[in-house]
């Protein structure tokens, strides 16, 4: 698969929430349409939170927005804050009415539109052939957007539950994007040279005025009683939820590439890497399989359930390729979390899918791909544009 332009502009990425606002009627709060551009949601709702004098904990929402596009989501706020209004470049707060307290649950789905740059002319029939398959969807897999904790394969999470608490605290003081900070990717560098060195790398985050809450206690704690256990205490509790997001998620993708290997021949199998190993996409799908796969889900791993045998063989069958048993999932306790139980659609299906063709005015003698469609809450839409580029 070509890797593909997407992003290049916040406006080539727009994401519109869709809620059931009869679902979210209620008095106790003023429902508010948020519209964001190229701002992640959580430092979002700090601004307002900073702004307007609001704890976080009072401001509710269904669901977070990519940080690289224009997205508009719903949130709440109890009416004791008063009615509020917001209208600056890339942050704006509209009021729409009441409800009540909004929850993640609340969530009906996404629509999207989405442009693909830099596409060469050679390219457009194969990703019409693609579109006139796109109405069988795609698998449902958790993207690259669910594993920003991941660094070369391996999982923080994972070395917990393997009670490798050393590795799980090197990996998060010394591995970085290049979106971080270059104050803490300095930091990171300075650490993974003088590892072990619990005094000099004390020593340079005082000079260096490192202000970094979790980072200063983590080196504090280890330079005082070298416990990389203990030192877990002080990792962000968001942080810690999304290492075991991360995964979960990464099982959950292997244990559905596993069941579809069960129905998809080898032949109309087509595999894509990202950061936790390959997805499996198929190119054609039999109209009974399909009809027996839509709405059908595949059960997050988590310990203390009980799952029919179908579901059984085939997570057995991964947890043995992890080399990690049902019990050792427990040992995530450590973190203060756990492996939540849920049931996910196996196959995401785009609806009311439009789309267009045109020449790309960036990127001259190519052609952008404009893709319009709703997809149900939790669905990554660029799983669909990969199926689309296969």
């Amino acid at each position: 698969m070509k890797k593909v332009k997407l992003r290049v502009k916040p406006e080539d990425f727009i994401v519109e929430e869709i809620i059931n606002l009869d679902k979210v009627d209620g008095n106790r709060c003023y429902l508010y349409k948020l519209t964001k551009r190229n701002i992640e949601s959580l430092k979002a709702f700090s601004y307002l939170s900073k702004k307007f004098k609001i704890p976080l904990k009072d401001i509710g929402y269904c669901g977070l927005k990519d940080r690289h596009a224009l997205t508009t989501q719903y949130i709440s706020i109890p009416k004791k804050y008063g009615k509020l209004k917001l209208n600056e470049k890339n942050l704006k707060l509209k009021l729409v009415g009441e409800s009540k307290f909004l929850l993640l649950g609340d969530l009906e789905g996404n629509r999207f539109k989405i442009t693909v740059r830099d596409i060469k002319e050679s390219e457009l029939d194969r990703i019409k052939d693609n579109l006139k398959y796109i109405d069988y969807g795609a698998p449902n897999y958790f993207d690259s957007q669910r594993f920003g904790s991941v660094f070369d394969k391996k999982f923080i999470a994972k070395e917990i539950i393997n009670k490798n608490y050393e590795e799980a605290i090197k990996i998060l003081l010394t591995k970085y994007k290049k979106s971080e900070k270059k104050r803490i990717k300095d930091l990171k560098r300075f650490i993974s040279k003088n590892w072990g060195d619990w005094k000099k790398i004390y020593k340079y985050i005082e000079e260096n005025n490192i202000k970094a809450k979790m980072y200063v206690n983590i080196i504090k704690e280890l330079k005082e009683t070298g416990d990389f256990k203990r030192a877990l205490n002080y990792v962000d509790d968001r942080l810690k939820k999304l290492f075991v997001a991360a995964y979960q998620s990464y099982l959950w993708n292997e244990c559905v590439k596993e069941l579809l290997k069960n129905y998809i021949p080898e032949e109309d199998r087509v595999y894509y890497p990202y950061e936790a190993g390959t997805f499996l996409f198929y190119k054609k799908i039999d109209e009974d399989i399909f009809n027996n796969l839509k709405n059908k889900v595949f059960p997050t791993i988590a310990p203390d359930v009980e799952y029919d045998k179908e579901y059984l063989n085939i997570i057995n069958k991964i947890l043995k390729k992890e080399n990690i048993k049902m019990e050792n999932l427990k040992n995530i306790d450590v973190l203060g979390c756990k492996f939540p139980y849920t049931e996910r659609k196996i196959l995401s299906i785009p609806k009311n899918l439009k789309y267009s063709i045109e020449k790309d005015e960036i990127y001259r003698g190519k052609y952008k791909l404009t893709l319009d469609f709703i997809l149900d809450k939790g669905s990554y839409a660029t799983i669909i544009i990969k199926r689309v580029f296969l």
